[in-house]
């Protein structure tokens, strides 16, 4: 039997669904979505790829069941709004997806590819995304969601400028194929059954969003339309407004669409299976692609239901779901319509006024304790249903309790929290992977699973002698309850650089996560070749308290080399090496995990002249910790209140990544900042993007930034000018120095800037050609003003010893 992906909502998803829909005609529509038996997947290769006015259209006009499958999380690219960057960007991402498809009413579905960087080439980026790994991930989702129709936003044919978007249209034509294949993948069908697709179509665009997308392609007499209207039949709402609504959840790539108060026209060109039924009119879909006896049936059933529903009686209407549900039972489960039988169960507990509701007081449960919920039963008296049993099964011994509630009732359960569930962590990250991709356990890790143990109840009620199965999952306060380790720890930096045989204090800030009071003992980890001293401490800790503790780290080799720093803590509830973490924004659901705490230890000379440092921070710069590793004296001063400060006292002054785009006003202190240089100060300035760059110029002189990238993070450095006081001091520069860098070397350098430019480093593109914009230099007075397009942002968090050592000599050039 196929694994039936409706089964897996809780209730209380489709009722605050169905509760939204206030207006009579959002009822309606929910009954009439009920004879659409169409699915669509749409296919990207990143969050933003996908066309959110047509999935809009597909749930909330046609009421098909309507997905976006995004190959990779996103997680490669730029942050916007905040810090987060790799694994944390991901999780932002696959929030910022979740918010959009709640807003369209449309599901969402993943692969283990990661989004690896910015890369034209497609054969690398299928090398990289391991080829045959990726397409069993979307065989699983075609098979698991069994489309009707598979769109693609990319064009298998067509060469793009971004390799993850040409490759994930090459997959989807392939993976088309094997999903309707016994032999492809044949381990799949042990739960799932093979699926055939009716039809793939590229969904052609003219004028895309997608800011990488390569040119505009003009519609072909032989491309489909599909025209979208400017309202929606059942609610009235505007599609430009629905579909901006869902696009701007992509806060983190800069995604600011606007309204179009105007109908739109979609292009398909047939890609592969039947073709489009063009006398069906503005549809992909086609009467007969769901052939199945009993659907005739269902159809004159649920025709009876919309009378009854305008007849007003709730009861006869309540009933007459019951009557269909136990006609059901006769159905075969590999029948389209016994896959309607989730939403009719709880469409009809919604018609009788039942709702459920199962919280916690405390937002936070640990492994092995004891912990209480209580069950809010909304049980009108006159609904004739009863709530008959409820299963517990995260307790260490499975609850079960059978009731007899037929009102409004709340029950309070006391169990143990099961010591097997492990801390909330996103399913996906459970194990490490590769540069492009992850590791997954099972397929609905990766494709399905956004957070680890979910924490639900399964209820079981009774109606007109039919019985009901629900589950719902634990909140607090309107969000799901968390798991959380005894005990968790923070290092006070993400990296410390030490040379040969230095010393630095690393601290260490415990937070107990139970009521008692506590011993515990703390140890680091992976500290070979290192010196630590105390070796381990056992403190004591109070309930719910925090405690910082400090260690000595001592170098004791001359081998240059990064290591990963744990910790453990023993404790009477077990070891525990978990940090805690949280991504929280007001567009997204907060996420709160709890990953293995890791400090970077680089063991490295580098030698640094500069003592007093200003940084100015853009919104969302992580480089703070990094560059205290590289002076005594790091003062960070925001743009507003730079004009007010006195900057002779600095020996340079550095801006953070892409502060023009966020705070285009510094502009305004171009004539301090010029001063500051030509009296002898350091200006540096880091990498803009050309995207929402309001400023007519980047810096206080002039030059131009390209949308080009450098992809390859092992690409051939050479020296313009090796005797530059750059490359030479205090740190002799050399060509090790640009070995181990990760995920890219340089983004959106100058290509255009004024002679007064001196460049010092060159590379070459992926077509071959020269690239000399990667570090600018220009003399002015007795100082000097340097523009970095090289992507330190992420060499030194990752303990880049060339990067680090590049960095003091562009600091200590004015020394």
């Amino acid at each position: 039997m196929a694994l039936r992906f409706l089964k897996q909502k809780t209730g209380q998803q489709f009722l605050n669904r169905i509760s939204s829909q206030k207006s009579y005609n959002g009822f309606m529509r929910e009954l009439s979505k009920l004879k659409v038996f169409g699915r669509v997947l749409y296919v990207g290769a990143h969050p933003d790829d996908e066309n959110n006015k047509l999935l809009t259209y597909f749930a909330q006009e046609q009421l098909v069941d309507a997905a976006y499958l995004s190959l990779t999380r996103g997680e490669g690219g730029q942050n916007f709004i905040g810090t987060e960057k790799e694994s944390e960007l991901g999780i932002l991402r696959v929030q910022e997806c979740l918010s959009a498809r709640e807003v369209e009413g449309t599901r969402q579905f993943f692969t283990r590819a990661k989004d690896f960087g910015f890369v034209e080439s497609v054969d690398e980026t299928l090398y990289l995304w391991d080829k045959q790994a990726v397409l069993a991930d979307m065989v699983w989702t075609i098979r698991y969601f069994r489309p009707n129709i598979i769109i693609t936003r990319f064009s298998p044919n067509i060469a793009d400028l971004h390799g993850h978007h040409q490759s994930s249209a090459i997959l989807t034509e392939v993976a088309y194929d094997l999903a309707a294949d016994p032999l492809a993948y044949p381990e799949q069908l042990e739960e799932l059954s093979v699926w055939k697709a009716q039809r793939l179509l590229w969904n052609v665009y003219q004028e895309s969003g997608v800011k990488d997308i390569g040119g505009r392609v003009t519609p072909l007499p032989e491309h489909f339309s599909l025209d979208i209207p400017v309202y929606n039949r059942y609610s009235g709402l505007h599609y430009g407004k629905i579909a901006a609504e869902s696009r701007n959840n992509h806060r983190s790539q800069a995604m600011a669409s606007l309204i179009q108060y105007t109908p739109s026209v979609e292009y398909f060109e047939l890609l592969k299976g039947e073709p489009i039924d063009t006398t069906v009119t503005n549809s992909l879909f086609s009467p007969t692609e769901t052939p199945d006896q009993y659907i005739p049936v269902f159809k004159e059933l649920i025709d009876g239901l919309l009378v009854k529903h305008s007849q007003e009686d709730n009861l006869e209407f309540s009933l007459a779901i019951a009557t269909i549900l136990r006609w059901l039972k006769t159905v075969p489960n590999n029948s389209v319509i016994y896959e309607k039988q989730t939403d009719l169960e709880l469409l009809l507990i919604r018609s009788l006024g039942v709702s459920f509701e199962i919280y916690s007081t405390d937002d936070r449960w640990i492994p092995g304790t004891n912990v209480t919920l209580s069950l809010q039963a909304n049980i009108p008296q006159d609904s004739d249903l009863v709530l008959t049993s409820v299963t517990v099964p995260f307790f260490e011994t499975a609850y079960f309790q059978p009731y007899r509630l037929s009102q409004t009732e709340r029950v309070e359960i006391t169990g143990r929290l099961s010591q097997s569930i492990g801390p909330s962590f996103p399913a996906w990250l459970k194990e490490k992977g590769s540069r492009g991709r992850y590791s997954p356990q099972s397929f609905s890790d990766i494709v399905l699973s956004q957070q680890d143990n979910p924490i639900v109840a399964q209820l079981q009620l009774q109606f007109a002698g039919l019985s009901i199965a629900i589950c719902v999952p634990v909140l607090n306060n309107n969000k799901p309850v968390i798991i959380s380790p005894a005990f968790t720890g923070a290092f006070d930096t993400d990296i410390i650089v030490l040379a040969d045989f230095t010393s630095r204090s690393v601290s260490l800030e415990l937070q107990s996560n139970v009521p008692t009071v506590e011993s515990i003992c703390v140890r680091l980890t992976g500290t070979e070749g290192l010196e630590l001293f105390p070796k381990e401490q056992t403190i004591v800790i109070q309930g719910n308290a925090s405690k910082k503790i400090h260690f000595q780290l001592t170098s004791l080799e001359h081998t240059e080399s990064v290591q990963q720093i744990g910790f453990e803590i023993e404790t009477a509830y077990g070891v525990h090496q978990n940090s805690f973490k949280s991504v929280n924004y007001p567009h997204i659901e907060e996420v709160v995990y709890y990953p293995p705490a890791v400090l970077r230890v680089l063991n490295s000379s580098v030698a640094n002249t500069a003592s007093r440092i200003a940084y100015i921070a853009g919104k969302n710069d992580g480089l703070v910790a990094s560059l205290n590793q590289l002076v005594n004296h790091l003062e960070l001063i925001s743009p507003v209140e730079l004009k007010d400060r006195d900057l002779s006292a600095f020996d340079a002054v550095v801006l953070g990544i892409r502060i023009y785009n966020t705070d285009p006003d510094l502009a305004a202190s171009h004539r301090q900042l010029l001063e500051y240089v030509e009296a002898g100060g350091v200006l540096i300035n880091q990498y803009h993007t050309p995207y929402d760059l309001s400023v007519g110029e980047v810096g206080i002189c002039p030059l131009t930034v390209s949308s080009e990238r450098i992809c390859d993070a092992e690409s051939n450095i050479s020296f313009l000018e090796p005797t530059h006081r750059l490359l030479n001091y205090p740190n002799k520069i050399v060509q090790h120095d640009f070995a181990n860098w990760v995920q890219d070397r340089a983004l959106f350098f100058p290509q255009d800037w004024t002679s007064g430019f001196m460049p010092i480093l060159r590379t070459q593109n992926s077509d071959g050609k020269n690239v000399d914009g990667l570090l600018l230099v220009n003399k002015k007075g007795r100082g000097y003003y340097i523009y970095s397009s090289l992507s330190l942002f992420r060499q030194l968090p990752a303990g880049v010893a060339g990067a680090y050592r590049l960095f003091a000599n562009m600091l200590s050039i004015g020394s």
